[in-house]
């Protein structure tokens, strides 16, 4: 049942003041009063990129109304590469950013008043990896050292090469790394056309740029995957506010809830993310998509450690030898306790957390 305010143009009576002061104090104590009068909490999120299928764990999310039952709107603001998140989050003044633990890591480093915390990390592996062709030489990251490497300036991969190199022994300036804008599928040409020995991104990303555009360029590439060379390193996580972690912690909670039973749904059926997506946001690639979920799928949920702690959670001794080489790299005037780069008290339980395979 609604109701509807009329104005009125004479003044309440004493009584009627008091009345009213005396409901207001029972619908804050009564929350469930209180969310139905005040309407759903909405949040501003910032995304790593635009909308694709590796955050199907939204879409189900929004789709199967977890969202909706925990009291929950997002108001998505799509990001501009995943290590731009973070920083982001700092001058948009967003509630919630979803994007690159590592860019995470060197906010707190520099100004740990003003960063986020991640609150759940969606994947424990690192998506990032060095493209190279399939016929060529390079076949592990020593035989990167003497060659040319491109990237974006903001991507993951080449932002976090150094702590890649140091994980592996490798003096990060033994190997030659420019800065380019052009496209993934661009940057594909450029190495299978040995203009450069190799370029940086997710494997996610280039196979499903390449499936789009040109699937026989695919068994030409050959991916070093930082998940298996730079084992330490994290991939992308939920972020929250100071402000949001300290006036409302509850609200973090239910918004991790509700992703949660989404990422649940993903996992267990992938091709309805897939379908969530193409409703949500028509025009969407599908052939490109579903390749990139494939890959996203076996990459960055892979990690083995989530059979004993689940995703959401990260090992606290990987996380700091991880941001130790991420210090270490990229020059960091500190390295962070992995208590301001990320907290546990809005995680599932156990028994509720997922666990791949």
């Amino acid at each position: 049942m609604s109701h509807h305010l009329t104005p009125r143009s004479t003044a309440p009576s004493r009584r009627q003041l008091i009345g009213a002061i005396c409901a207001g104090v029972a619908a804050i104590g009564a929350p469930g009063v209180l969310r139905a009068q005040s309407g759903p909490r909405r949040l501003r999120m910032l995304l790593n990129t635009g909308f694709s299928s590796p955050q199907s764990w939204l879409w189900l999310a929004q789709a199967e109304g977890h969202l909706a039952r925990e009291g929950i709107e997002l108001d998505l603001t799509p990001g501009s590469g995943a290590y731009t998140t973070a920083p982001r989050m700092i001058s948009g003044d967003y509630e919630l950013g979803y994007g690159d633990v590592n860019a995470l890591i060197e906010e707190v480093a520099r100004r740990p008043a003003e960063a986020p915390k991640g609150v759940f990390m969606f994947f424990p592996a690192s998506p990032s990896c060095v493209a190279v062709a399939a016929d060529g030489p390079i076949r592990h990251p020593r035989d990167l050292i003497g060659k040319r490497l491109i990237g974006h300036d903001t991507d993951v991969a080449l932002r976090t090469f150094g702590a890649m190199c140091l994980q592996q022994g490798i003096a990060p300036e033994q190997v030659t790394v420019q800065s380019t804008w052009g496209g993934m599928r661009g940057l594909i040409q450029d190495v299978l056309a040995k203009q450069a020995d190799g370029a940086f991104g997710y494997a996610s990303t280039f196979t499903g740029a390449i499936a789009t555009a040109e699937p026989a360029l695919l068994p030409r590439v050959r991916f070093l995957n930082f998940a298996q060379w730079a084992p330490d390193l994290y991939g992308s996580v939920l972020m929250a506010s100071p402000r949001l972690l300290h006036n409302d912690p509850q609200t973090v909670s239910r918004v991790v809830r509700a992703l949660n039973r989404g990422l649940a749904s993903w996992m267990a059926r992938p091709a309805d993310g897939l379908a969530a997506l193409a409703r949500l946001y028509p025009g969407t690639d599908l052939k490109a998509e579903g390749a990139r979920m494939d890959a996203t799928l076996r990459i960055e949920l892979s990690h083995p450690e989530t059979a004993r702690i689940g995703l959401g959670d990260v090992d606290e001794a990987r996380l700091r030898r991880g941001m130790e080489s991420l210090a270490r790299a990229n020059a960091l005037p500190r390295v962070p306790g992995a208590a301001e780069v990320f907290t546990r008290a809005h995680l599932p339980p156990m028994g509720e957390r997922v666990r791949p395979g």
